[in-house]
């Protein structure tokens, strides 16, 4: 049980995987918006469903972020 592992990386490992996430879903919705029928988001028409996309990407990212350290405390735990 290594818990100075995840003391010591926890900050960096949550803003790599917030910002990667943010980077891959924010290219997903540019590509997405490209098509004539979106398949992931609604097409952006107005400035609230603007909004509510932005808000799901950066909630989206946060739970990734989460994710991640919670992956990360159970590979210190298991070492």
């Amino acid at each position: 049980m290594r818990l100075d592992f995840f003391k010591n990386n926890w900050t960096r490992y949550y803003k790599r995987t917030f910002l990667l996430s943010f980077f891959i879903i924010s290219l997903l919705c540019t590509v997405d918006q490209t098509l004539s029928n979106p398949l992931f988001f609604s097409k952006i028409e107005s400035f609230s469903v603007f909004m509510f996309i932005l808000s799901t990407i950066f909630f989206a990212s946060i739970f990734c972020g989460l994710v991640s350290i919670i992956f990360l405390f159970l590979l210190s735990i298991i070492q």
